[in-house]
C-alpha cells in the first residue's frame, strides 16, 4: 500500500524539513513520478531476485561470503536509488529560496539536537539494552522466539559492536553545511550543480576515517554473528523464516 501511494506520501516526508510552493510541487511532481515508475520496473526485479537467492541460500547453507555479497549488493541497490533520483531533486533544489534552506537546515538540526538529546538521557547500558530489544524485535519477526543460545549471541555482538552515534550526528551536520555551501553557489548553475551533486551521490565524502572503520568493524562483526544465527536456527525458525521471505516476494511479484 505505501509503495503504491509513495507519489503524495513522499511529500509528508518533505514537509517535516520543507515547505514547497504548489509551483514547486507541480514541477517535482513528473520528475517523482517519472523515478517512481523507473523503479518499479528497474529496481524491483533485483529485489525480487535478491530475496529469492537469500532465501536459497539460507537453505543450502549461508556462508559469511554470502552475507558479504548481499551488504555490497544493498549497498548498489541505495545508490541507484540516489541516482535516479538526482536529477528531479537538482531541479526542484535550484528553485528553493534562502527561506527555504534555512528553514531545511534547521529542521535538520533540530533533529540532530532531539536525537542528542535523547541519547544523552540514557546511561551506557540503558543504550545497548535498547539496541537489544530493537534487534530482538526485528530478528523476531523474521524468525519466531529466540532461544537463549541464539539471545546470548546476539547480546555479546550487540556489547561488541561500536557505537558510532556521535560520528554519525557529526558526518549529518557535515552533510548539512555541504548544502549550505552549495548554495553560496547558486548564482552559477553549474558550480551549484556539482556541488549539490557530491551532497547527493557523494554523502559518504563526508563520514569521518573513524566513523568509517567504526561502521567496518561492526559489519564484520555481524557478518559472523548472522551467519551463526542462521546456522543455530530449529526446524520451527526456519519455517517461519522460509514463509517470511516468501511473503515478500510475493509483495514483490504483486509490485511488478
Amino acid at each position: 500500500m505505501i509503495y503504491n501511494n509513495l507519489d503524495w506520501l513522499s511529500y509528508w516526508y518533505i514537509e517535516d524539513y520543507i515547505t514547497l510552493t504548489n509551483v514547486q510541487e507541480a514541477e517535482f511532481d513528473p520528475a517523482l513520478v517519472q523515478f517512481l515508475d523507473w523503479h518499479r520496473k528497474s529496481e524491483l526485479p533485483s529485489y525480487l531476485t535478491q530475496i529469492k537467492q537469500i532465501k536459497q541460500d539460507i537453505n543450502n547453507g549461508l556462508e559469511q561470503t554470502d552475507i558479504e555479497a548481499y551488504m555490497k549488493t544493498f549497498e548498489g541497490f541505495w545508490q541507484a536509488i540516489l541516482i535516479g533520483i538526482e536529477p528531479g531533486v537538482l531541479k526542484l533544489a535550484y528553485s528553493l529560496k534562502e527561506e527555504q534552506i534555512t528553514e531545511f537546515l534547521a529542521a535538520n538540526e533540530k533533529k540532530n539536537r532531539d536525537r542528542v538529546e535523547e541519547f544523552e538521557d540514557l546511561s551506557e547500558q540503558a543504550r545497548l539494552d535498547k539496541r537489544f530489544d530493537k534487534i530482538e524485535s526485528r530478528l523476531s519477526s523474521f524468525i519466531g522466539k529466540l532461544d537463549p543460545a541464539q539471545k546470548q549471541l546476539i547480546n555479546s555482538t550487540n556489547e561488541q559492536q561500536l557505537s558510532t552515534f556521535v560520528e554519525w550526528i557529526e558526518f549529518r551536520r557535515n552533510w548539512a553545511n555541504s548544502i549550505r555551501e552549495a548554495y553560496t553557489l547558486q548564482g552559477d548553475k553549474p558550480a551549484f550543480e556539482k556541488a549539490l551533486r557530491r551532497s547527493i551521490l557523494q554523502a559518504d565524502s563526508f563520514r569521518s576515517a573513524q566513523f568509517k572503520q567504526k561502521t567496518e568493524y561492526n559489519k564484520t562483526l555481524w557478518k559472523v554473528t548472522f551467519a551463526q544465527l542462521i546456522d543455530s536456527l530449529n526446524k520451527k525458525q526456519l519455517q517461519k523464516l522460509n514463509n517470511k521471505l516468501d511473503d515478500i516476494i510475493e509483495d514483490l511479484e504483486a509490485l511488478l
